[in-house]
């Protein structure tokens, strides 16, 4: 998605939202733990709708790895 084709239905018409300043400000952002927030690089693809978020910042990367559980080696609740 980052390379501007959408996987999901393949058309080159994806857009980010990268660059845009007021990210956290305007609640683009997931929580890490009770007190800290990272901002998401989301890019959408204007052709079917899909959406895909990524976080770019290695910090919070780093935090979320310690902190929050692999997601292998946790079972999925119903």
């Amino acid at each position: 998605m980052r390379d501007g084709i959408c996987p999901k239905c393949g058309h080159a018409s994806v857009h980010s939202g990268r660059d845009i300043p007021v990210k956290a400000s305007s609640g683009n952002t997931i929580p890490i733990d009770f007190q800290h927030h990272v901002a998401l690089d989301n890019f959408v693809c204007v052709s079917c709708g899909y959406v895909e978020s990524y976080i770019s910042d290695k910090a919070s990367l780093e935090r979320i790895e310690k902190q929050w559980p692999d997601a292998s080696k946790t079972k999925r609740k119903r």
